[in-house]
């Protein structure tokens, strides 16, 4: 057991110049990535649906949806129809959107 634990402890082999400028080339790549991520991420943060203005006589109802979530803008007559639905006025979608209903004119009944 001479020599056991420095022999393996020892690299096999020392690291090329090539090797470790290999390295540094792919660690650069990869911060440049996470950086440029951020970048968009910031720049783009207000380019979703939630952020942009509702015309006038309009609701946004965000409800579950197959891949999650879903966010629709429902206006006009279309709106009011919503509301007085049974699918407005039944759980879940009754917490969220009631109020918005009533805030624009379209619910009958307080809740």
């Amino acid at each position: 057991m001479q020599g056991h634990w420095a022999r393996l402890n020892t690299p096999l082999r020392e690291t090329t110049p090539r090797e470790r400028l290999l390295v540094r080339i792919i660690a650069g790549l990869l911060g440049a990535a996470a950086i440029a991520t951020v970048v968009v991420a910031i720049a783009t943060k207000e380019n979703g649906t939630s952020g942009s203005p509702l015309p006038a006589g309009c609701i946004r109802a965000e409800m579950p949806s197959t891949m999650g979530g879903g966010t629709s803008d429902i206006c006009g007559d279309s709106a009011r129809a919503f509301c007085l639905s049974p699918a407005a006025n039944s759980e879940p979608l009754a917490v969220q959107i009631q109020p918005k209903c009533r805030d624009k004119g379209y619910a009958i009944s307080p809740r």
